[in-house]
């Protein structure tokens, strides 16, 4: 099971966004006071924490599944801050309404307890807490602010948890555990403010949002390329299925992977027409010989061989024969 991250600004948009780019984040080690001095990121030597099996009391939703986050210490025996940390804590308490949350926080202290030693385990202890309060206060934060579909308010709205998170983690702290779900963040509110700019033309907006992704760190960028074609692929689909015009894939397109990756589409889409009429024909001009009653089955298989060396290349006849029966 997936921990349910709390990503309430954005919706369930930035709550994908933040598990597709969570690659390993750079780590920081904490002190007993939650303070992360920059030094402590010079690590040289880390190890994984014990692992652990769901406790027999858990609830009816985490049976069958694997406990998410993988702890780390240094060579010390100090905790690593990465997101995996967050995973940990949010694996249990998307548990809260199905248990108290008294019992979610008591899952959380076990599952720390049976994966690290001192002086990790009072460090993470402090960091739950750390991260508790930030959650009750995050709550409250929302019942403060109106929820309302404009893009302003939106931004506001993460300003102020990114203002929360500051308040209450140490620098590295909160880089380690919110940082990229920050940044993936950032990115499509520029994105959704790109696309609902109406004095942007179609070429302008295409763009805007590919500069857009040019400007973003390497890691979020890949992260990013494989998510915007894997709903390209997706989306393109439906709007064929629905019998949409090309020039609605078109913008479509644009809007996802820009003009380049869009010419570089549509090229491909004219390579692949081609292609299929050539083995329509083929298709079609086989079939009449296979059909004529005139030609012995020898004949027949002299003629679609020599047809087919004439319609196609060396590397194309293997293609073929594995489309043709």
């Amino acid at each position: 099971m997936k921990a349910i991250v709390y990503a309430p600004l954005l919706g369930c948009i930035l709550l994908l966004g933040w598990h597709l780019t969570r690659p390993a984040v750079e780590v920081a080690e904490l002190s007993p006071a939650l303070q992360a001095p920059r030094s402590t990121l010079q690590q040289v030597s880390t190890r994984p924490a014990a692992t652990s099996a769901i406790p027999r009391q858990a609830p009816a939703s985490l049976r069958g599944t694997e406990v998410d986050g993988t702890l780390q210490t240094d060579h010390r025996g100090h905790l690593l801050v990465t997101e995996q940390l967050r995973d940990l804590f949010e694996y249990y308490l998307a548990t809260i309404g199905e248990v108290q949350s008294d019992q979610a926080v008591e899952m959380i202290r076990q599952q720390l307890a049976a994966q690290l030693n001192q002086p990790a385990l009072t460090e993470a202890y402090e960091l739950l807490d750390a991260y508790l309060e930030y959650k009750q206060r995050v709550a409250a934060l929302e019942q403060d602010l109106p929820v309302v579909a404009d893009l302003a308010a939106l931004a506001e709205r993460e300003e102020a948890v990114r203002r929360l998170r500051a308040e209450l983690f140490d620098p590295l702290v909160h880089e380690a555990l919110f940082g990229r779900e920050e940044q993936y963040n950032q990115y499509h509110l520029e994105r959704l403010a790109i696309l609902h700019d109406s004095e942007l033309d179609e070429t302008g907006r295409a763009l805007a949002l590919e500069e857009l992704r040019q400007r973003q760190p390497d890691a979020l960028r890949d992260s990013l390329a494989v998510q915007l074609h894997q709903q390209l692929g997706e989306r393109t689909r439906a709007l064929q299925a629905e019998g949409a015009p090309p020039q609605a894939v078109r913008q479509l397109r644009l809007e996802l992977v820009g003009p380049e990756a869009t010419e570089r589409l549509e090229q491909l889409d004219q390579e692949r027409a081609r292609w299929q009429q050539r083995l329509d024909q083929f298709a079609e001009e086989r079939q009449a010989i296979l059909a004529d009653p005139g030609l012995a089955d020898q004949d027949k298989q002299a003629a679609v061989s020599e047809l087919l060396a004439d319609r196609f290349d060396e590397r194309e006849r293997m293609r073929v024969a594995t489309l043709i029966d």
